[in-house]
């Protein structure tokens, strides 16, 4: 199974102020994370769903969360998967193989199929299950094929590129904003 863990570098020193607050420190942290978790995850998905090239409601399906609690202060957004297959892009048989639209580009896998039949007469097949495969035995058909896949996988997409940038910005940019609006909901009652 896959592991990647992104951390940032200014958290711990965002959450400083809260440590005034004594035993209503861990409430005031869960609050905090669990309002910076909603809004990354918000922006987070939109981005992922336009660096891969996957529909939102896959992206949706893949990416999960781990709320804080006031025992545990921790947040996390959490994929898991591995290489995701080429018929997730859109693919569709064309002359000679089958295009896809993979990280927003044309993609195609010359020799590939989705179909089965005689030229003319082709069809989907519920055995062949949607995927785009490729016959590795060269031009004659002796039935060993293989599943092509795109190159594309969630979890790496989710800590690079565009997706990592919008993470690491609404951190840098919200982060503080948030635990300066929780210390502001704690101050009258810390003055007593």
């Amino acid at each position: 199974m896959l592991n990647i863990n992104a951390q940032t570098s200014g958290l711990k020193e965002a959450m400083e102020p809260l440590a005034a607050f004594g035993k209503r420190l861990p409430n005031a942290q869960a609050n905090v994370l669990n309002r910076m978790l909603t809004k990354t995850r918000s922006a987070v998905v939109p981005a992922l769903t336009r660096q891969t090239g996957l529909s939102r409601k896959i992206i949706d399906r893949a990416v999960r969360t781990a709320r804080a609690s006031p025992q545990n202060p921790r947040v996390m957004i959490i994929t898991r998967g591995g290489e995701i297959s080429f018929r997730y892009f859109g693919a569709h048989e064309v002359p000679g193989g089958v295009a896809a639209t993979v990280r927003g580009k044309a993609d195609f896998v010359e020799g590939g199929f989705r179909r089965s039949g005689p030229r003319g007469r082709r069809v989907m097949v519920s055995k062949l299950n949607g995927q785009v495969y490729v016959n590795t035995d060269g031009k004659r058909w002796r039935g060993h094929i293989r599943v092509e896949k795109s190159g594309v996988f969630i979890p790496y997409d989710l800590v690079s590129g565009q997706t990592a940038a919008t993470f690491n910005r609404l951190v840098e940019t919200d982060l503080v904003s948030e635990v300066e609006r929780e210390i502001a909901k704690l101050l009258p009652v810390a003055g007593h």
